[in-house]
């Protein structure tokens, strides 16, 4: 029997991916209910949903995962069919002096939840997004990683959501969950709260602050434009294969000192960055490249849409618009 899906909750949609994918999906698919589960952590807001609830099928609970008896409850009464699984601690510089609380919210919360759908035994689909941090460090000139790759992870935050696919697979091995993973590279747009490389490059310069890098800037990363995770997500969760991983990723690979020049150039018509920067220290460890093949996800029929010069120009345009409440608790 094909998998339609009729009922869909997603955690973490006040957050900065989850909301993207909440609006891109529910504007297409006004015939799917769609449940909001979000605790409204430092880094979420409710303005990031442009969706509302008198012209979709959308509501909204601020509730933490970890609460497992609120959860089912929540299952049971909307009648749940789907789980795409967002909410998590995400920032990397925070799980080097807080990482107990990274394994609390990322192992513990969805390790909470997959005892949920098992003891609720009715969902068809359990999405749950990873990172492509979870293989470790690439060489420079390493081969692209696949999804068959041994994860090596090398931070704890990394470690927290290797940890967490594990428990996902456990379920799907053990009790016959559904489930699909996504690691994606790193995801940039609008909507993404200010600690992360390039929304808080632009912030410091809106702002007339130096924008601080670590090191010397030399660490390379993929970049992919949210709109791009979100076409990226609808695929998988019409045409993934239960049971399979599906890297979400670019061939935009810059490094740090190419995306501050690039923002330094489009917000001050200037080439000069050092007026604009302040070098700090690195991390206590910060993994030089990663690089990850998107082969399997363009078979089921993905392809890249955002051009990178293009979504950060759009992305810069969002936050000199974006008002400094935009972070505040409602």
């Amino acid at each position: 029997m094909d998998y339609v899906p009729k009922v869909i909750l997603i955690t973490g949609a006040c957050g900065f991916i989850g909301s993207n994918v909440l609006n891109y999906l529910c504007v297409k698919y006004k015939n799917l209910h769609f449940i909001n589960i979000d605790r409204l952590d430092y880094c979420a807001s409710m303005r990031n949903v442009t969706v509302n609830c008198k012209d979709y099928k959308y509501d909204f609970h601020n509730c933490d995962i970890r609460d497992s008896k609120t959860i089912l409850y929540f299952l049971k009464y909307y009648s749940v069919d789907t789980i795409i699984h967002f909410a998590a601690q995400t920032h990397v510089d925070n799980s080097f002096g807080n990482s107990i609380q990274f394994t609390i919210d990322n192992v513990l919360g969805t390790h909470t939840l997959l005892e949920c759908c098992k003891e609720y035994g009715r969902i068809k689909r359990f999405i749950h997004i990873s990172t492509d941090e979870v293989y470790g460090e690439v060489e420079l000139d390493g081969d692209e990683c696949h999804e068959t790759k041994i994860l090596k992870p090398t931070n704890p935050y990394a470690a927290t959501k290797a940890s967490a696919e594990h428990l996902v697979f456990s379920y799907y091995h053990s009790f016959k969950l559904p489930i699909i993973i996504t690691r994606g590279n790193n995801v940039y747009g609008p909507r993404q709260f200010p600690e992360k490389l390039i929304p808080k490059c632009i912030e410091s310069i809106k702002n007339n602050r130096r924008f601080t890098v670590h090191g010397k800037g030399t660490t390379v990363r993929n970049f992919i434009h949210v709109d791009d995770v979100s076409s990226a997500i609808e695929t998988i969760l019409f045409k993934g294969v239960v049971g399979e991983i599906y890297n979400i990723g670019s061939k935009n690979e810059f490094n740090v000192m190419d995306i501050v020049k690039k923002i330094v150039y489009h917000m001050k018509d200037s080439e000069h960055i050092e007026p604009y920067i302040e070098y700090v220290e690195d991390r206590a460890f910060n993994d030089l490249r990663y690089s990850v093949s998107n082969k399997k996800l363009t078979q089921l029929g993905w392809s890249e849409q955002v051009n990178f010069e293009d979504g950060l120009l759009a992305t810069i345009n969002w936050y000199m618009e974006c008002p400094s409440t935009h972070w505040e608790i409602k």
